[in-house]
Parts: C-alpha cells; sequence; structure tokens
C-alpha cells in the first residue's frame, strides 16, 4: 500500500513539475520553429501536447538509474557503473551487479570508484568500475589499507539514511520527481 501512494505522489510531483517545466520548454520550442521559419501562431493544444510530452518524461525518468530513489518502503542511491545501495525497512544493502547475494552493509562510503563499508563481518572495499573486492577481518587492517590508498578511514564511513537524505535533497527534491 505504501508503494502505491508512493507512486501516486510521483505522479501528482511530475504533472506540477510539468506545469513548471511547459513554459520553458515551449518557449524554447517557439525559438526553434521560429528560427527555422516554420512558427504557424500560437496554439493552446500545442502548449498542453508539450506538458504531456514533458510530465510522462519525467514520469519516466523517475524509474531510470540516476532517477529511481525506491518507492514505498524501499530506499536507493545510484552510486555509478549501474550499482545502487538499497535500504528495506530493517537494513541498508548492497547487490553487485551479476551476484544474487546482499551485502548488508552497516556504513558506507564512495571515494571515487571504491565503495568502502562497514558490514557484519568486518569492511569490504568494492571497486565499481572493476568489481574487484578487498575484504577485512578488523578495523586496523582497513584503516591501514585505507590510509595507503587515500580511502576514507572507519570512523568517516556514514549510514544510509544520512547519505540518503545528503543526496536527494537539494536541487533534485525540487527538480526532480
Amino acid at each position: 500500500m505504501t508503494t502505491l501512494f508512493h507512486l501516486l505522489f510521483v505522479v501528482i510531483k511530475s504533472s506540477i513539475l510539468g506545469l513548471l517545466y511547459t513554459p520553458v520548454v515551449w518557449f524554447l520550442w517557439v525559438l526553434f520553429l521560429k528560427a527555422q521559419k516554420k512558427y504557424t501562431g500560437f496554439k493552446w493544444f500545442s502548449v498542453f501536447a508539450v506538458y504531456k510530452i514533458v510530465s510522462i518524461s519525467l514520469i519516466v525518468f523517475s524509474f531510470t538509474y540516476y532517477g529511481n530513489h525506491g518507492l514505498g518502503d524501499e530506499s536507493r542511491i545510484p552510486l555509478g557503473h549501474g550499482e545502487a545501495m538499497e535500504e528495506s525497512d530493517q537494513f541498508a544493502y548492497f547487490v553487485p551487479n551479476g551476484k544474487s547475494e546482499q551485502i548488508h552493509v552497516d556504513t558506507y562510503l564512495l571515494k571515487g570508484d571504491n565503495l568502502c563499508m562497514s558490514v557484519d563481518s568486518g569492511y569490504k572495499v568494492y571497486n565499481l568500475r572493476t568489481k574487484g573486492v578487498v575484504n577485512f577481518s578488523d578495523e586496523p587492517m582497513y584503516n591501514a589499507f585505507a590510509v595507503s590508498y587515500g580511502l576514507p578511514l572507519s570512523r568517516h564511513l556514514k549510514d544510509f539514511r544520512s547519505q540518503y537524505d545528503e543526496y536527494w535533497s537539494g536541487w533534485r527534491f525540487w527538480l526532480l520527481p
């Protein structure tokens, strides 16, 4: 039920954003047509058509890799290279591409292509580009590796919720569905 209400919210927010973006898109379209000497005058149905296209495009964008922030009880942050950090009601998790296992994540931080994670069994550094993983059984081993490779120390790793709020707030909250 939560997912359905969140989907309804995305559709309503996309419609409202469509109302705000339509005049800008329509104005740019008119300028383009005038430059091509094909402008035939103002027509309301053309403005409505632009509104429908913009609104539907925003809804479609909300389900793409960079626009999907999760629906309902699920939350999602894109990390790059097709990977994402996700959270359900109970815990944050990471599913490497091509694998079916979930890695339960306590805290993490992304530095370049390296995803540094504190997990149940210790620490992991996952390279998003090469898909390689380095495992550490304790904090001193991880911190020594982090210092030598310029990665964040264990005390700098953050929980999912604080990073979700940081990533999806600001301009993304106001300008995207």
